[in-house]
């Protein structure tokens, strides 16, 4: 969620942060989405004022939701 834009908070426990191989696939993922049906996520850009594009490319955005080294 946070990804994309979407207000989401910290992960309650036992959750916690991805690897980062996780952290690829879930982006590979969004962006074969965004790529193929850019019109699934079409509501999540209104309503949150935010360019999945943009969001998708914006590796400052992905800082702090993977360890650094696992």
């Amino acid at each position: 969620m946070s990804i994309l834009g979407m207000p989401s908070g910290g992960c309650r426990k036992p959750l916690g942060k991805l690897t980062r191989n996780g952290l690829e696939k879930i982006l590979e993922s969004l962006r074969s989405v965004q790529n193929k049906n850019p019109e699934i996520f079409k509501p999540v850009e209104d309503f949150f004022g935010v360019n999945i594009n943009d969001r998708l490319k914006n590796s400052s955005i992905m800082e702090g939701l993977c360890y650094q080294s696992y």
